[in-house]
């Protein structure tokens, strides 16, 4: 009987495989362990065909993108060194003329179906957005940015964020819709990335740079957010962001974790594991 270990990077559309459902992954990953008798194992291609051969007759939106044999030790969880996040967000234009009565649903391409997070703000302001999202950058406590929960509620909510980049996006529509109607939104791409994130903090994230955006919040309420961190400190008119505005779009490892080497051991780059929390 032979054993591997093998890691796995694949992609998937709303799918409940997340801590989140309704939250999507351009390229995520996992590991597992395959037996097999006799003196071979499986080769990575055959079980990538055989992943996304099942995966198509089933129905089910998710796509295998790699496999490949790691170490028996290697944890895809652990051993990542970073994850990269992508929230997807559109803005009704000020000048978009609607009915009385009208719904924002009208203007959203059905394309975009539960992809993006639209929403109707006129006052929306994406200079305050990006002036909060600066205080969010570095290493603090998010316990206020995190969804209370009593039995984790002692649990260690420190995080790093390196980096928030907000910019321009675009629709991901057909020629047909393109042609067919204006466009009525100004769509932004906020990247987020960081080693790992507490429950639900990117999309309490994303909800509080909107209070900013709109003028319910200044940038520097989220000072006092990071320096007091309790669900005390968050404020209930705060919308959190849907799911379906949230990618998780890459999980990063050292290159050298990724090469087959039973000489050599991996350690995991994440030494207090309660550190592993992901969106």
């Amino acid at each position: 009987m032979m054993k591997a270990r093998y890691l796995t990077f694949f992609s998937y559309i709303g799918t409940k495989f997340s801590t989140d459902g309704g939250v999507h992954a351009l390229n995520s990953s996992a590991h597992f362990d395959l037996d097999r008798k006799g003196d071979n194992i499986y080769d990575p291609h055959y079980i990538t065909y055989e992943m996304n051969k099942f995966f198509f007759h089933n129905e089910l939106s998710i796509y295998v993108r790699k496999c490949l044999r790691v170490n028996d030790n290697f944890s895809a969880r652990f051993n990542a060194v970073s994850r990269t996040y992508l929230y997807r967000l559109a803005v009704l234009k000020p000048e978009v003329e609607e009915e009385e009565k009208g719904v924002i649903a009208s203007f959203i391409p059905i394309e975009e179906w539960k992809r993006c997070h639209f929403i109707r703000k006129k006052e929306f302001d994406v200079e305050r957005f990006k002036k909060g999202a600066e205080h969010l950058v570095g290493y603090h406590d998010f316990a206020t940015f995190k969804k209370f929960d009593k039995l984790l509620q002692h649990k260690h909510n420190r995080r790093e964020i390196k980096s928030i980049v907000v910019k321009p996006g675009q629709p991901c529509t057909t020629s047909y819709t393109n042609s067919a109607v204006d466009n009525c939104f100004n769509y932004w791409d906020i990247e987020i990335k960081g080693r790992s994130f507490v429950h639900n903090q990117i999309r309490r994230m994303v909800g509080t740079l909107i209070s900013i955006a709109i003028g319910k919040l200044e940038p520097d309420d989220i000072k006092v957010m990071l320096q007091v961190p309790s669900k005390h400190s968050w404020h209930t008119f705060i919308q959190n962001g849907p799911p379906d505005g949230l990618y998780l779009c890459n999980v990063e490892y050292n290159p050298e974790d990724l090469i087959y080497d039973p000489e050599r051991s991996i350690a995991n780059s994440i030494v207090n594991n309660e550190e592993l929390d992901c969106e």
